[in-house]
């Protein structure tokens, strides 16, 4: 069993990030909807095997749409997005 195991998405809309759907330690996973505008999903896994372990955090990008332009000129407005996890 590991130390801790939690996941959480964001979306980049053009109205800046919107939190999305996660699963925290010691808690239910949340379902949110993904916005209708999103342009992109980063979903964020951190994963401690034991206590004392370091972390192994990697981030998933997942295009909503294929304007790739449209998404770094979303990212550079908004710059990178906050996570609790």
């Amino acid at each position: 069993m590991a130390a801790s195991d939690e996941w959480e998405e964001v979306h980049l809309t053009p109205n800046g990030w919107v939190d999305g759907s996660y699963k925290h330690d010691f808690g239910n996973r949340v379902e949110e909807p993904m916005p209708t505008d999103a342009v992109l999903t980063i979903r964020r896994h951190v994963y401690v095997g034991a206590i004392g372990a370091e972390a192994k955090v990697t981030e998933t990008e997942t295009p909503r749409i294929e304007d790739k332009a449209k998404i770094a000129e979303l990212r550079l407005k908004f710059g990178r997005p906050t996570f609790s996890c």
